[in-house]
């Protein structure tokens, strides 16, 4: 095959066609970064297999919350464990290109060299500066940041670009939507629909039950307590009754402007004029099939576009699919190690649907 360099892109090669029909370029991964404010961040754009001079629908992966890079490793989910790491949003991309998407990924501005990309790590960044630079305000600013970057690429059509966002990243889809009224739609994987102090009261619920269902009430009891503890002060944060205390270690501040963005979240989805697909898991122990179906509610009649909203069976958290019924009994075998193809399909079929429009 012949090597092309084109302009400051990285090397591509040129796949020879039968006959000499034109050549198409290969799949390739480019480095790909941008500054905002003290950040400089690192991504990659994957591009599929195209013709010379082709426009590329696109998609921007906006993560999830804590500390994520640009692969979005998961080890599980709230009381179950998988045994392996995976890595959703690498694995998430890779099914997308493959269906002749481009795709950013990019690292989380909370996951960096300051704090060894873990919540629990030390960190030199000042505990006023994390309050600001790390809210939620900022990880928007940095998703849209992402779209404009990608969107001035030569191989993207800018006409067809798509953010699709995971649990605290989904919830933020409609914000993006309506702050970037050319990006075409959006897709909402295991979001949230109620504010944080709700979902996590949630997951302590779910994290006892998983855990004395295998055998560890001790634990069931330490785990579910400290999260049921959150809980009530996040909720007593919503209220304006919650006095600068750190939150699971994490600066008041952080989780108050993600409750704002929370509260905002179901009425701007509602007013848009494109549509969304929300899809969510029955095996999700982070953000239970129930807020899905609360979206399901809300974007019913009195929407302005025609959403799409569905709960999947045996899929998780992290996407990947579980094939026993019965939760008590799972073993690693049952637990997947790809992204859902169901899902898959469900998200490639609507980005399709919105690319030829």
């Amino acid at each position: 095959p012949k090597v092309v360099v084109p302009g400051a892109a990285a090397p591509q090669v040129e796949v020879a066609q039968p006959g000499g029909a034109r050549p198409r370029l290969a799949a390739a991964e480019i480095p790909l970064a941008f500054d905002r404010g003290l950040f400089h961040l690192e991504g990659t754009l994957s591009l599929p297999e195209r013709g010379e001079g082709e426009k590329l629908p696109a998609v921007v992966i906006v993560h999830g919350s804590g500390p994520m890079s640009r692969d979005g490793v998961m080890r599980g989910q709230i009381g179950l464990g998988f045994g392996f790491e995976m890595p959703v949003y690498k694995l998430l991309g890779a099914a997308l290109v493959a269906r002749g998407y481009a795709v950013y990924r990019y690292d989380k501005r909370s996951c960096g060299s300051f704090n060894d990309c873990t919540d629990h790590g030390p960190s030199i960044m000042p505990y006023s500066l994390v309050e600001t630079e790390l809210s939620t305000p900022e990880i928007v600013g940095d998703a849209e940041a992402a779209l404009d970057t990608l969107a001035a690429r030569p191989e993207i059509d800018g006409e067809r670009t798509f953010f699709v966002g995971h649990s605290e990243g989904g919830e933020l889809v409609p914000l993006l939507l309506s702050d970037r009224p050319h990006v075409r739609a959006g897709v909402m994987l295991a979001p949230p629909f109620n504010t944080i102090g709700i979902v996590i009261e949630h997951q302590s619920e779910r994290l006892r039950w998983a855990l004395s269902a295998a055998g560890e009430p001790a634990r069931a009891e330490s785990e579910g307590r400290v999260l049921g503890e959150a809980a009530a002060e996040l909720l007593e944060l919503e209220k304006g009754m919650h006095f600068g205390k750190p939150i699971l270690g994490q600066p008041a501040g952080i989780w108050a402007s993600w409750i704002e963005m929370a509260r905002a979240a179901p009425e701007l989805a509602r007013k848009l004029d494109r549509p969304l697909l929300v899809l969510g898991g029955s095996y999700d122990y982070n953000v239970a099939p129930s807020e899905i179906e609360s979206w399901a509610v809300w974007l019913g009649s009195e929407a302005h576009a025609a959403h799409r909203v569905r709960v999947l069976g045996g899929v998780t958290h992290a996407l990947n699919f579980i094939s026993r019924n019965d939760p008590t009994h799972i073993t690693p075998a049952d637990i997947g190690h790809d992204i859902s193809p169901e899902l898959v399909t469900e998200v490639v079929s609507f980005l399709d649907g919105q690319s030829s429009r």
